[in-house]
């Protein structure tokens, strides 16, 4: 199970909430091959589907993680965190 964090949840909401998103899209966590930006992670915009699991934050989805992916990143922590050069979304695999 990907545990994410409360700052992850805030900053996602944020995202949704400056989006125009399509009816039915929200943000999905991706790995290559589907993610095909920089780093080995990223945000895409996408349908969700039967098998997926929603995080949600005060009551409105703000990810979906597709059932394999959910799998391969079990005990692993999806965050938002500051650094030096910026703030960014994380993620610890253990």
């Amino acid at each position: 199970m990907v545990t994410v964090t409360e700052n992850a949840k805030a900053e996602l909401s944020r995202i949704l909430e400056t989006k125009d998103l399509d009816s039915g899209k929200l943000l999905r966590l991706a790995v290559p091959p589907v993610w095909t930006g920089e780093g080995d992670f990223g945000i895409v915009i996408d349908e969700p589907v039967s098998d997926d699991h929603a995080t949600d934050f005060k009551g409105r989805k703000v990810l979906l993680v597709g059932a394999d992916l959910l799998e391969k990143l079990s005990n692993s922590v999806f965050d938002f965190k500051e650094f030096p050069d910026g703030p960014r979304f994380t993620l610890d695999v253990f």
